[in-house]
């Protein structure tokens, strides 16, 4: 049973990375890395890390990646608010339910007229304060 959940496991992850190249175009520059470690948006029992780029055909592009770095029995997540020049907002959840020690990853495209994106990391109910990513 272990084997055949590994196994599972590698495919969901290979399957979900190759989803996220196919979605995301070349970038139109070279990424910017950031991270809310060290911030007011951290947290003990997460990590959320990522890069942004726009791309070829003018959308943002965001990765993110949601480590679970403690073996305490809650999730690890990070929480996303988007702004945009129209007054519009988008919020995206990304929750990582693997336990202690995985990463989920996950690539979003914002709109050309996205102005800021903020984010914070949580701990099952423990979470940070809004950051400003881009």
């Amino acid at each position: 049973m272990r084997v055949r959940r590994f196994f599972t496991a590698v495919a969901v992850g290979v399957a979900t990375m190759l989803g996220a190249v196919a979605v995301a175009p070349a970038p139109a520059q070279a990424a910017t890395s950031w991270s809310l470690s060290n911030s007011r948006g951290d947290v003990v029992g997460a990590w959320v890390h990522g890069d942004w780029w726009w791309g070829s055909d003018g959308r943002l592009y965001l990765t993110v990646h949601v480590k679970d770095t403690a073996a305490n029995g809650v999730n690890a997540g990070a929480y996303l608010g988007a702004n945009y020049s129209d007054a519009g907002v988008r919020f995206e959840w990304v929750d990582n339910s693997a336990g202690a020690d995985s990463t989920i990853t996950k690539t979003f495209s914002f709109a050309s007229n996205v102005t800021s994106i903020y984010g914070y990391e949580c701990a099952g109910s423990s979470c940070g304060d809004w950051v400003r990513i881009f």
